[in-house]
């Protein structure tokens, strides 16, 4: 049981992650458009944030790609009982709690240029990195669907083939510590 909570928090986990990434992106592109649009210049600060969530928002699919599998991977092993379940409940309210703080930081840096007026240079139309981060999230959603699913209906058949087989000499050596 605690195996089947692990695996379903931290699939929630991952998508609070790419909500958190989708929306970064989609809010710091249309902050930009509105704020240009007006005249007003885009403060230093919001750039840097366009840099890291949007120019670079390969990289942080990429992160959260990664952290689901070692997530997942932890639930492995604790199924295995090499390791505790906690681990894997760790992890992904670790990944939880680095997506809030990057929404309160993209969030931060939206909302900035409505603030006193400050001088900073235009950017640039759209990137390269920028189209590339736009249509990264979704193949790296559609990747880590299929890996959680695969990893599911894995454990799914693993426990079937248990009980269907009963249990060994070699199971019973097993303990929770």
């Amino acid at each position: 049981m605690d195996v089947g909570l692990a695996l379903a928090f931290t699939g929630i986990a991952y998508l609070v992650w790419a909500l958190v990434s989708f929306t970064a992106r989609k809010l710091i592109q249309d902050m930009i458009q509105a704020t240009v649009s007006m005249g007003e210049k885009v403060p230093p600060i919001t750039s840097g944030v366009k840099v890291v969530f949007v120019d670079a928002g390969v990289a942080i699919d990429l992160v959260g790609l990664a952290w689901l599998t070692l997530s997942l991977l932890l639930i492995v092993f604790a199924g295995r009982q090499k390791f505790s379940i906690s681990w894997a409940w760790v992890s992904a309210i670790c990944q939880s709690f680095v997506a809030a703080w990057g929404a309160v930081l993209v969030a931060w840096a939206a909302f900035l240029p409505f603030g006193p007026a400050v001088d900073a240079a235009v950017p640039s139309e759209n990137s390269a990195w920028e189209k590339v981060s736009g249509l990264s999230l979704p193949v790296v959603l559609g990747v880590a669907v299929i890996v959680w699913s695969a990893l599911l209906f894995w454990l799914l058949f693993e426990r079937s083939r248990f009980f269907n087989r009963g249990p060994t000499v070699r199971d019973s050596l097993r303990t929770n510590v």
